[in-house]
């Protein structure tokens, strides 16, 4: 929905939205959430993310679980079940230190899966039978 957090935060400016809702996802696809208000809706959260401790979902262990979201703002969207009017993210999964992607986020599995599919030639055999 979002190219760039400026846009974003001009549509919660736009729509008087008061709440912002990042998601994610454990490994066996239970939704997870926290939710900031609109004015913590900032450059620096989309730099440095928002802290969480991941090996309360089982990413990593209780020494090491410090993790960060950082929302992907073409996920953007006004979400119809919280009462007051909330725009909604998911996010990736983030190292708390360095900022890399966490390489056993759900999101990130998948989209190495899909470019191996890709450069498998099996996308392509699909498209075919289509």
């Amino acid at each position: 929905m979002f190219k760039t957090i400026e846009s974003a935060r001009k549509f919660l400016s736009d729509n008087k939205i008061r709440m912002v809702d990042i998601k994610w996802s454990d490994y066996a696809g239970r939704w997870h959430h926290v939710t900031v208000s609109a004015q913590q809706f900032t450059p620096q959260l989309m730099r440095d993310g928002i802290g969480f401790d991941s090996s309360a979902v089982g990413f990593k262990p209780v020494s090491a679980g410090d993790m960060v979201l950082i929302p992907d703002l073409t996920t953007g969207f006004v979400d119809p079940f919280f009462e007051d009017t909330t725009l909604s993210f998911i996010a990736d999964i983030h190292e708390a230190d360095s900022k890399e992607q966490f390489v056993s986020d759900p999101r990130e599995v998948l989209r190495r899966a899909e470019k191996f599919i890709k450069s498998s030639g099996a996308a392509a055999v699909r498209q075919l039978l289509s």
